[in-house]
């Protein structure tokens, strides 16, 4: 069931994403064939439309992973969607997965055009005396490049799904209230970072009043050591706000439902 929701979850959003994606990636094709052109008019106002649409297809991302969730859950879709013979998780779950890949192939995207659009500007010959202290180093240590490498993926999808949560959690919360609930998610946002970094701040000043770095490196876990410990740390850090915010809209979706 997981699955037929995150494909129709696809269908629905692919048609907002898939023809800014194909608009972007012409435009900087089109925008490079323009620098070849005597006249720098052309590239001038190309280049200016492909930053903007680059900046639009980020800012889309992030309205349509909102408005995705609160049409479909917490206005008049809502007593449809909570009426299907499938679990609150899996319909949360779904959508956390499908704007997580569209919020990472949006930023692949905006990359690739990118790079059309500068591909003639990169001197590739410097770019591989760039990179070969990074060959060496992987060549030196492949098993902890292999761990670097995996623990990366993870913290990354770790911190894009705790994010997703938290405006998921934050609109779920809005059902405290009756009315202005645009103005409460948003004060609940504010609200919640706030609180995080505080939280955050208070970690580290802890870890430094207790001398905790010091007692790593009487320890001596060596550079890659305390680097895992650091890692874990953060890693841990992100799971706990995934789970925190994961049931928080959990529990409101399915205790205090509160549709309008």
């Amino acid at each position: 069931m997981l699955r037929k929701l995150m494909k129709y979850e696809f269908m629905a959003t692919s048609r907002v994403f898939l023809p800014l994606f194909a608009a972007l990636i012409i435009l900087s094709a089109v925008n490079k064939l323009l620098s070849f052109l005597p006249m720098a008019a052309p590239q001038v106002i190309g280049t200016v439309v492909s930053v903007i649409l680059m900046i639009g297809i980020i800012v889309l991302t992030l309205i349509l992973t909102l408005q995705r969730f609160r049409n479909n859950l917490l206005s008049n879709e809502g007593h449809l969607m909570m009426t299907l013979p499938v679990s609150t998780d899996r319909i949360i779950l779904s959508k956390m997965f499908v704007a997580a890949i569209w919020s990472v192939a949006s930023v692949i995207v905006v990359f690739l055009s990118i790079m059309i659009m500068a591909i003639t500007e990169i001197n590739f010959s410097d770019l591989g005396r760039v990179l070969r202290p990074v060959r060496e180093l992987i060549a030196a240590y492949p098993m902890q490049t292999i761990v670097y490498i995996i623990e990366a993926v993870i913290a990354i999808a770790l911190s894009l799904f705790s994010g997703i949560l938290l405006l998921y959690a934050c609109m779920a919360l809005s059902m405290l209230v009756n009315k202005r609930r645009g103005l409460f998610t948003f004060g609940a946002f504010i609200v919640i970072t706030t609180a995080m970094q505080t939280v955050f701040a208070i970690l580290i000043a802890v870890v430094a009043a207790l001398g905790l770095n010091d007692l790593l490196n009487i320890v001596d876990l060596g550079i890659f050591g305390q680097s895992q410990v650091a890692i874990a740390a953060w890693m841990g850090c992100e799971a706990a706000l995934f789970v925190a915010f994961y049931f928080t809209t959990r529990h409101m979706l399915k205790k205090r439902l509160n549709l309008q």
